[in-house]
């Protein structure tokens, strides 16, 4: 058994020495010193163990804080990135079909000769015939 690396003969020697510098009749009055002063080393000890650990907690929850709050404003640019994303699927929905109707449909050309007769009264609506597309039938008589 060894104390700070002391061997028991060593701790003998010096438990000797202290016997006959100090002498028998002061011992306990130099024990009661060395016991007050190992209180107040205890006590301080104590105290800088507390102070380390509340400042260890105090800087463990500023960081959970922060990361809590990092966290937070991400969600929340999150949710407004979402609500703009609806908001412009909402206005491009909406867009063409107002467009149309403010600008109006572009009609696109129609050939002339697709175009149909004016109806007359007891006819059926015709439309004239496509040269180009249908050419006409040889009569009888035609060969």
């Amino acid at each position: 058994m060894s104390l700070f690396d002391l061997s028991i003969g060593e701790l003998l020697v010096i438990a000797v020495l202290i016997l006959v510098f100090v002498g028998p009749d002061r011992i306990p009055e130099l024990m009661s010193v060395a016991g007050r002063y190992y209180g107040k080393f205890r006590r301080m000890s104590d105290d800088l163990r507390r102070t380390f650990n509340a400042e260890v907690a105090r800087h463990e929850s500023d960081r959970r804080r922060e990361e809590l709050e990092a966290r937070r404003k991400e969600i929340e640019t999150r949710r407004q990135e979402e609500r703009e994303g609806a908001q412009r699927a909402a206005s491009d929905a909406e867009a063409p079909a107002e467009g149309a109707a403010a600008e109006g449909t572009v009609a696109t050309p129609m050939p002339a000769d697709a175009v149909a007769r004016p109806r007359v009264a007891g006819q059926p609506a015709t439309a004239t015939p496509d040269p180009v597309a249908a050419p006409a039938a040889p009569e009888a008589g035609d060969t």
